[in-house]
């Protein structure tokens, strides 16, 4: 991240490493479900087929080995998926300036989001109950915009500008951001 002119770095962060569990369960077992399905689907069609063009006979070292091949492949998919996951956490970093809110990271596709100071209108700390097990918390910035839209289909969950995830303290930078929100606001400046 490249700092404006005048502007001072206040806080860097990282997500800590129990954000990985949480991902292992919201985002790398439900695309393994997904790849379990979708191989025991393919494996049942191809042993069809299979049984159907051979007739009578049906060519069993051929499906076994369809079999051990879909049983591997979610067992692959859910190892590339946190390996992943793993390197995604590494890239993501948080910056707290005196003039903005910066999140940075991605690994296919690098985001860099950037709110100033004035469109702003709340700081929210979240804690779901597997954050609370971790030790962990999310921190979100809201603005005007993101502010009324809704995240999740039927969640009725409020989609941030920017979130600061697997934070083992999100207290002192929300304390810091409010701070300057404070400031802002009483001097406009």
């Amino acid at each position: 991240m490249k700092l404006h002119e005048g502007e001072r770095l206040l806080h860097e962060l990282r997500p800590r490493a129990g954000l990985l569990v949480i991902w292992f369960f919201t985002k790398c077992l439900p695309v393994t479900f997904v790849a379990a399905f979708a191989s025991g689907t393919l494996f049942s069609a191809f042993a069809a087929i299979s049984g159907a063009a051979a007739g009578s006979e049906c060519p069993f070292p051929l499906v076994g080995s369809t079999l051990v091949a879909a049983s591997l492949l979610p067992v692959a998919i859910l190892l590339v998926a946190l390996v992943y996951c793993g390197f995604l956490l590494r890239s993501y970093i948080y910056y707290i300036t005196d003039q903005r809110c910066v999140f940075h990271g991605g690994i296919l596709r690098r985001v860099e989001r950037s709110v100033p100071y004035h469109k702003v209108t709340d700081v929210e700390i979240s804690q779901h109950i597997g954050e609370r097990i971790l030790g962990i918390s999310k921190l979100q910035i809201f603005t005007p915009g993101t502010g009324s839209m809704m995240g999740y289909p039927f969640s009725g969950q409020q989609r941030a500008e920017i979130s600061f995830v697997g934070l083992k303290d999100s207290e002192t930078p929300a304390e810091t951001i409010n701070g300057i929100l404070s400031r802002f606001r009483a001097t406009g400046e």
